[in-house]
């Protein structure tokens, strides 16, 4: 049975007001609370529209996790398998709530943990991912690394992330919802340093997207020209194509008609932020908007970025 938006929305909430009496050890920290229904701007979000082929392949994978988790309880795979299929259908909150459960049978779970701050991220519980993620690093600190396995492969079937990598490049990311953007640099080359050989070049490519704005964001505009126009053309990708296509239009050597009418969020967003860095404030806030409102989920950078776009990080 395919759950409707707003029997998630309930079904989330409850899952929620449960979550507050849950061990300190298990429940998100921070003091931002998990939103799935609203963007920070006030419009309403609803599950992703997926085609009537991928809705069946996404159900029938999230029964498959669950029946799994329900056989195999003792497992912590079982566990992040199920918070990761409800995660690809769009039901976040829902994933964050499995995640949650887990990490009350497996409290120092690295990989639950870097799962439930991807998922707070998405979320808009910024302070609650940010925390996770470095209790992960924490928690794996004395691990050896390992691949994390692929729900949705690449068309080469091939894993390009690791778990330290990944989340080092997600906290930073998700600094820039809390204007930490010298953590997002520090955190970004550190990421880039861990990407496999084989991987090295698509772990470029959104690692300078980042980096780039976040010394945007500082002012600090030639070293954002130095790190963008590093990335030189013709680059053999694995994965990460749009981002390439993003920081082409960073570049200057795309120009947004040239990409044509996209619904991609990362470019869009790269094209909006270039408006705003060069003063055509009306212009990117318009579509910024449009990014939000056309998402089903909404865009949580683009959101940030319209309603506190001078945020700085206190520390």
């Amino acid at each position: 049975m395919i759950r409707r938006p707003a029997a998630l929305a309930t079904a989330a909430l409850s899952a929620f007001l449960l979550l507050a009496a849950t061990p300190a050890s298990a429940s998100p920290g921070g003091d931002t609370a998990p939103d799935c229904q609203t963007s920070l701007i006030g419009t309403k979000l609803s599950l992703p529209a997926f085609s009537p082929a991928t809705q069946k392949r996404l159900d029938q994978d999230i029964a498959i996790a669950r029946a799994a988790l329900e056989i195999a309880p003792d497992r912590e795979e079982s566990h992040f398998w199920l918070g990761r299929r409800l995660g690809y259908a769009g039901r976040v909150c829902e994933a964050v709530a499995v995640f949650t459960e887990g990490l009350k049978a497996f409290p120092d779970s690295y990989k639950l943990r870097r799962y439930r701050a991807r998922h707070l991220a998405r979320a808009r519980a910024f302070d609650a991912a940010l925390a996770d993620y470095r209790d992960a690093l924490a928690l794996m600190e004395g691990k050896p690394d390992s691949f994390e396995p692929d729900g949705l492969p690449n068309g080469q079937a091939l894993t390009i992330g690791t778990y330290r990598s990944n989340i080092i490049y997600y906290h930073a990311q998700t600094s820039f919802a809390t204007g930490d953007y010298r953590t997002m640099i520090d955190g970004m080359a550190r990421a880039l340093a861990l990407a496999p050989g084989f991987a090295h070049d698509d772990m470029r490519v959104p690692t300078a997207y980042w980096t780039y704005l976040a010394h945007r964001k500082l002012g600090e505009h030639d070293k954002a020209r130095a790190v963008i126009d590093a990335i030189e053309p013709e680059l053999k990708l694995i994965e990460n194509f749009t981002y390439y296509q993003a920081v082409q239009i960073m570049q200057g050597r795309l120009k947004p008609a040239d990409v044509g009418p996209t619904r991609d969020s990362t470019i869009k967003f790269a094209i909006a932020m270039e408006r705003r860095f060069a003063g055509d404030e009306t212009g990117a806030r318009a579509l910024l908007t449009e990014i939000v409102t056309e998402n089903a989920q909404g865009h949580w950078p683009s959101e940030v970025e319209l309603t506190a776009p001078d945020r700085r990080a206190s520390n």
